[in-house]
This record gives C-alpha cells, sequence and structure tokens, in this order.
C-alpha cells in the first residue's frame, strides 16, 4: 500500500482575475478552494487512477477538517494527526498573463505530535511505500524527516522524497528508492544549471553519488523530464503545448502517475514517463486536479528516448 505524507497541508484559493494593480481593490472572475497538500495531491492522483492510498499528515483547526473530510470524501483513506492551530491557507492569482502564489506558515508542531506520526508508521500492518512530500509545519524537529525515513525504512518500506528543503541533500545518504526534485531545486542541491542533456547527466550522476537510488528530474514549463535509476538515463518530453491555468498539484501527480506504472515494474520506464508527463499537463490546465481527461490522448503525445 502506498502512504503519502503531509506534513504542511493547506488549503489552496485559485483566483482567476484582473491584472493586479497596487493599492487598488481588484474583483475576480471566480475563485476555487480545495484541499491540498502535495502528498495529499498524490493520494487524490491515485485515486483517480483507482488507486488506494493512505494520507497522513498534521492537520488543526477548521481548515484541518475541511481538509480531512474533503480528502475522506474522495474516497482517500485519512490517518490524521490532530495538532493545535489553524491549517494553513495558501492564495494563487491567475490575472490571464501571469500566475502569483502566496504561501502563509502553518501552525505549530510539537514532540506529542512527531511521536504520534512515528507510532502510525511504526504499527501501521500494510506500509510497502511511503511518499514524503511538501513543507514543514513551524517548531518542527531538525531530525524529523531522518525519524520519518527511519521509521519507515525499518518496517522495510521504500521511501519517495519530493522536498524543495535543503534536508534532502542530507536525506540522499538514506538511500531513499526515488527523489523528484524540479530542476531548480536540483541546482539548488547540487549546482548545476540544467540547460542541456550533458547538464542533466551532471546532476543526475551527483544525486546518486549521494546514495539516491533512482531520480526523476522535472523540467517545468520546458514540457520535459529525466529519470536515471543509476544505469540509464531517459528523457521525456510532451510534443504538445497547453494554456496553463494553474501549475499548483502538477508536479505531485506527475510524480503519482510515475509510480503508478514503475513501482511495481521498474523496467516500465517509457510508459511510466508518458503518463506522468501527460498527467502533470492535464492537471496544469485545470484548477486543482481536473478531470484526467486527456491523460490517454496526451501520453500518445509524449516521446521518451534513452540519452
Amino acid at each position: 500500500m502506498f502512504y503519502t505524507l503531509t506534513a504542511n497541508p493547506a488549503v489552496d484559493m485559485t483566483v482567476m482575475c484582473s491584472p493586479l494593480i497596487p493599492n487598488e481593490n481588484v474583483r475576480s472572475h471566480s475563485a476555487g478552494y480545495t484541499a491540498n497538500g502535495k502528498g495529499l495531491d498524490v493520494s487524490f492522483a491515485l485515486k483517480k487512477f483507482g488507486v488506494d492510498s493512505v494520507a497522513l499528515g498534521f492537520f488543526a483547526g477548521f481548515t484541518g477538517k475541511y481538509v480531512v473530510e474533503e480528502t475522506m470524501n474522495t474516497g482517500c483513506l485519512c490517518r490524521p494527526v490532530w495538532i493545535d492551530g489553524v491549517t494553513r491557507i495558501n492564495s494563487y492569482f491567475n490575472d490571464g498573463e501571469n500566475e502569483y502564489g502566496i504561501l502563509n506558515p502553518g501552525p505549530e508542531l510539537t514532540p506529542q505530535g512527531e511521536q504520534e506520526l512515528y507510532k502510525i508508521l511504526d504499527t501501521t500492518g500494510d506500509l510497502e511505500c511511503l511518499v514524503v512530500s511538501g513543507s514543514l509545519p513551524r517548531k518542527a524537529s531538525k531530525d524529523f524527516l531522518d525519524q520519518v525515513v527511519a521509521h519507515s525504512q525499518a518496517r522495510g518500506a521504500d521511501v519517495v522524497l519530493d522536498l524543495s528543503s535543503d534536508k534532502l541533500k542530507d536525506l540522499c545518504a538514506t538511500h531513499p528508492l526515488l527523489i523528484k526534485p524540479n530542476h531548480h531545486e536540483m541546482r539548488e542541491i547540487f549546482g548545476v544549471q540544467i540547460d542541456t542533456d550533458d547538464d542533466a547527466r551532471r546532476a543526475l550522476a551527483l544525486a546518486h553519488e549521494a546514495g539516491v537510488q533512482n531520480v526523476l528530474l522535472t523540467m517545468g514549463s520546458r514540457g520535459s523530464a529525466y529519470f536515471s535509476n543509476g544505469e540509464d538515463i531517459w528523457y521525456a518530453k510532451r510534443d504538445f503545448n497547453i494554456k496553463l491555468v494553474s501549475s499548483v498539484c502538477a508536479g505531485d501527480c506527475t510524480l503519482a502517475a510515475f509510480l503508478l506504472k514503475w513501482y511495481h515494474d521498474r523496467d516500465n520506464v517509457e510508459e511510466a514517463l508518458k503518463l506522468a508527463m501527460a498527467t502533470g499537463a492535464n492537471v496544469a490546465e485545470s484548477v486543482g486536479l481536473g478531470d484526467f481527461g486527456h491523460v490517454d490522448e496526451y501520453s500518445r503525445r509524449v516521446t521518451v528516448r534513452k540519452l
């Protein structure tokens, strides 16, 4: 069973509006509200593909209750750890030309909350793979992620990391099954600006030297991605353009789609990359996850080759 951990979930408010003008009120065309968080997005996407998972996370206040209820309403299983405070609300604005994001801090995490999560990891009977995604709550212990990985690996579970924090480089030494950085995160962590295939080769080699088993490197709006298992490298690119509505959730759904095809069949890299790229593109064309209505069509329009 896949488990996902969203340590700092959110309610996302996505607003379509006229161009923003300083010191003036701008009326929106529409606003959407979704339960969100990178790990939750992975669970939601897996459910859309018909695969169950268990969503873990820290939740607080009326917004935390909303996120948990919405998670359950999608048909996803959820084992919340309740903490004090209020789960954050993030705001995204699209004025037809640009997208703006305002990310708020979440509630403070306590040692008691951390211990409750560790207990879940220690006692759950079907933990096969844990996907750890997103930011951390305020006051999280310095070794919180180390402990999450250690408790999971002690159960024999695989660990997948999708983190933008500096902590990702340290966690590479724990030999996670897979990491999913984007090109900006890869530059920040390993110091390589990725403009060419040779740049990608150097960055991927550094990740493997640090201890990572597999890397899914996404290139954002370039519409491409690399995958490396330490021996071979694949390059995938979509042969179509999209109209960006919101990039929120797109990377998380890319990861979910890749795991769906690859996790239980490690030789199925090409089909996994095609589905991943198609899913990410489809999600970027909608608010939230959308309906995945173009995934099959888009999958046929993704080219994959070995470098």
